[in-house]
C-alpha cells in the first residue's frame, strides 16, 4: 500500500482494523484485496477551478496515495443531467466508490440506489441530500453555521431594526446557499434586522460587479454576508466600489483572498467548512467499507469560525489543508 508519511497516523488505522480482527473475507466474494488498487471517482457538482477545491482536492489525492486509491476527478459544471450521467457511468464501469456533491434534492435518487445496489461505497460530500441511499455525508452543518456567522455580525456591529444585509451566493437554489441562508436569516430575524439573498455566480469578476451594483442601487444596505467563498472573498472592494468602504461583512469558506481581508481587518469573520477533510475522509472511508466492511460515519466538518485571533493559522495553509 502506498502512503504519505504526513499521514501514517490516518493511514495505520487499516493495521489496527486487523489486528482487531477485522479481516477481509476474500472468499466470501464482497470484500476487496488490500493489495489491489480500488477504483474511486469523486463527482464535483460545479466548475473544478474554483479555490474552494483546492484543499478538498489536496486531501482526496492524499487518501488516494494513502489507500492505495486510483482516484478520478469529475466535474459537472453545474449541469445536473451531466451530473446524473457521471455517477450512471461509474455505475456502468463498475467503480468501487462514488463520492458525490449532492447539489440538488431528490435529483439524484435513481442513480444512487443504482450504484448501492452494485454494491458501490456512495459516500456525499460538500452538500448532503439524506434522501438518497448514499451512506454517510462529510461537511458542514449550513443551517447551524450560518446561524453563528449571522449572530457574530450582528453581535460584533450592533445590528437591530432598521438595518439591512444583503447575501450575495454563487448558486442561491442549491441546497448549501438555501440553508446557510436560512441559518443567517434566523440570526438577523431575532435582531429585528432586514436581508435578501442575492444570486452572483461563481465567477469572481461576475461576483464582484453584481454585488457592486447591488449596492449601488441599495446604498442603505449596513451589512454584507457572503454565502459561499466567491462572494465573500470580493464584498470589500465591492463596498469600496460602490462607495460604502468600510460596511461590516462576514461570510463562509477560507481561501488566500478571505483570509487578507481578515487579517487586514476588511473581513470580520468566516465560517470555516474544512474542505480537506471533505477530500480526505470519504476516500478513506470507500477504502474501510470495501476492503474491511466498516460502514462510513458522517462528520460535521466546520462550524468553525475564523477571525483576526486566530488568522494566522488558517493563512498559512489556506489551500491545502485549510
Amino acid at each position: 500500500m502506498r502512503r504519505s508519511t504526513k499521514f501514517l497516523s490516518v493511514a495505520a488505522a487499516g493495521a489496527a482494523l486487523l489486528a482487531l480482527g477485522v479481516q477481509p473475507s476474500l472468499a466470501e466474494g464482497h470484500l476487496k484485496d488490500p493489495a489491489e488498487p480500488l477504483k474511486v471517482n469523486y463527482i464535483i457538482h460545479a466548475a473544478c477551478g474554483n479555490v474552494f477545491y483546492d484543499p478538498l482536492l489536496f486531501g482526496a489525492k492524499k487518501a488516494a496515495d494513502d489507500w492505495n486509491i486510483d482516484l478520478t476527478i469529475q466535474c459537472a459544471e453545474g449541469d445536473l443531467e451531466a451530473h446524473k450521467d457521471l455517477i450512471e457511468t461509474g455505475v456502468a464501469s463498475g467503480v468501487d466508490g462514488i463520492i458525490d456533491q449532492m447539489s440538488v434534492p431528490d435529483t439524484f435518487n435513481d442513480s444512487i440506489q443504482k450504484a448501492r445496489d452494485a454494491g458501490i461505497t456512495v459516500i456525499a460530500a460538500s452538500i448532503d441530500d439524506p434522501g438518497t441511499a448514499r451512506q454517510a455525508f462529510f461537511g458542514q452543518d449550513f443551517v447551524a453555521s450560518g446561524y453563528i456567522i449571522g449572530q457574530r455580525m450582528v453581535q460584533d456591529h450592533g445590528l437591530g431594526a432598521g438595518d439591512f444585509c444583503v447575501c450575495p451566493v454563487e448558486f442561491p437554489e442549491l441546497t448549501y446557499a438555501v440553508d446557510r441562508y436560512a441559518g443567517v436569516k434566523r440570526a438577523l430575524d431575532e435582531a429585528g434586522v432586514e436581508s435578501e439573498i442575492l444570486g452572483v455566480t461563481g465567477v469572481v469578476e461576475d461576483s464582484l460587479n453584481l454585488i457592486t451594483e447591488f449596492l449601488i442601487g441599495r446604498p442603505d444596505t449596513t451589512c454584507i454576508i457572503g454565502l459561499g467563498n466567491t462572494p465573500t472573498s470580493v464584498m470589500p472592494q465591492a463596498a469600496d466600489d460602490a462607495g460604502l468602504e468600510g460596511i461590516p461583512n462576514g461570510g463562509f469558506d477560507v481561501n488566500p483572498r478571505v483570509m487578507e481581508n481578515i487579517n487586514a481587518g476588511l473581513t470580520t469573520a468566516t465560517m470555516d467548512q474544512q474542505p480537506f477533510l471533505q477530500g480526505y475522509l470519504p476516500v478513506m472511508f470507500v477504502a474501510l467499507n470495501q476492503r474491511y466492511g466498516l460502514e462510513p460515519s458522517s462528520l460535521n466538518t466546520g462550524v468553525g469560525l475564523v477571525d483576526k485571533s486566530n488568522a494566522d493559522l488558517a493563512s498559512a495553509y489556506a489551500g491545502t489543508y485549510r
